[in-house]
């Protein structure tokens, strides 16, 4: 790249159009693309501007004088209103398309992350298989987004795929967004920046916050993708490479079933359904193993274990009466030990459903998912 993190010096036009500074080289580079081409058009549209004021006003039509006749053709002056614009406009188009590149093309050792999007969260696998469980809101009150780390100073390659529709993977910090598609893979590239001396976010995971060095970058969704597009967002913290190694060794720790399905909601579900009994895009899970529901079609049923498992992996089979067919299927993105603790998670939640032991099941060891009568009235949450 031809400008550098170390080289960037934004003025206040640059911070007033980005509102932030740059995270990484192709970004610089993007930064200093779009200013050419911003002053680029600002020299051009002055000019002729100021042109058409000044031959409109010294041309203006008098009384008395006859109007003269205009010329036919000026080749010269018609060649370099071509060449000249066109020249310019070939320079952007090449800048352009190597900055493209440069942010497309793997870089040979990338560390490669699998991206998976739905309407509507984010999910990264990382090249062991582990999933981050971790979780912040991004502004106060609002619901907790999942955390995605990255060490620092090092080249990452993403391997992007929709479930459902076309998503969008934006983070403004790198000036990239690249669109994800359902059935087939797209992904760009970027080099992480090296952490400051001063940088550091807070880590909530474990039994008491403290503070880690690291910057925290968001991402987003830059495609409108439905009703939560908006809230369908992430944080992608860029950590040194001894505290990214260490969080990977613990995302692979064994834990509970419940601990396991509280993560999994946390990172993947809770985008739509609440554990606190609140309405959302989808019913809540609070007080929902067990009970009666009533769905679309009239009919009722009890969300077992058995509807519970149809319903993650075949989502528009039973349709709970109020609620659309938004849910994609997570056939393939979930292991059978994660929807143990998923089902394990949404039991604890309910008075229906006993807490499940260390492995998953109810007090008594049954985990056939039989639930207790139903009493005359329903759930009145999700009606």
């Amino acid at each position: 790249m031809m400008f550098t993190l170390a080289s960037s010096n934004q003025n206040w036009l640059t911070r007033l159009i980005f509102r932030s500074e740059p995270a990484s080289n192709a970004a610089v580079f993007t930064d200093a693309l779009f200013m050419m081409i911003f002053w680029f058009s600002m020299f051009f549209f002055v000019l002729l501007m100021g042109l058409m004021i000044y031959w409109t006003i010294k041309y203006r039509r008098r009384p008395g004088v006859p109007a003269p006749v205009s010329p036919h053709h000026n080749t010269p002056l018609e060649i370099i209103w071509t060449v000249v614009p066109s020249s310019g406009l070939l320079v952007i188009f090449v800048l352009g398309f190597w900055g493209y590149m440069e942010k497309v093309t793997p870089v040979s050792g990338a560390l490669e992350l699998k991206v998976d999007a739905w309407k509507w969260g984010w999910n990264i696998t990382y090249p062991n298989g582990a999933e981050s469980p971790e979780a912040q809101p991004l502004s106060e009150g609002d619901w907790d987004f999942p955390i995605f780390y990255v060490p620092e100073d090092t080249p990452v390659s993403l391997r992007m795929s929709s479930q459902d529709v076309i998503h969008a993977f934006w983070i403004p910090a790198f000036r990239t967004k690249m669109d994800v598609y359902p059935n087939r893979y797209t992904g760009f590239t970027f080099h992480t920046p090296r952490l400051r001396a001063d940088e550091f976010v807070t880590d909530t995971s474990g039994d008491e916050p403290r503070q880690i060095p690291g910057r925290d970058l968001w991402v987003f969704c830059a495609e409108y993708c439905g009703e939560e597009h908006s809230r369908m967002a992430a944080t992608l913290r860029v950590v040194p490479r001894n505290v990214y190694e260490a969080k990977l060794e613990s995302f692979m720790a064994d834990v509970e079933p419940v601990e396991l399905g509280r993560r999994l909601w946390a990172t993947r579900c809770s985008a739509c359904h609440s554990i606190d009994g609140s309405p959302g895009t989808g019913p809540t899970w609070k007080d929902s193993y067990g009970y009666e529901v009533i769905l679309n079609d009239g009919t009722s049923l009890i969300r077992d274990a058995n509807y519970m498992r149809e319903s993650v992996y075949v989502p528009n089979a039973k349709i709970v009466a109020g609620y659309p067919a938004n849910m994609p299927s997570f056939q393939g993105q979930i292991n059978e030990q994660q929807f143990e603790g998923i089902l394990a998670f949404m039991r604890s939640l309910s008075d229906r459903g006993p807490a499940p032991d260390a492995n998953g099941n109810g007090e008594n060891g049954n985990d056939n998912g039989n639930a207790p009568e139903p009493s005359d009235t329903t759930d009145g949450g999700e009606q």
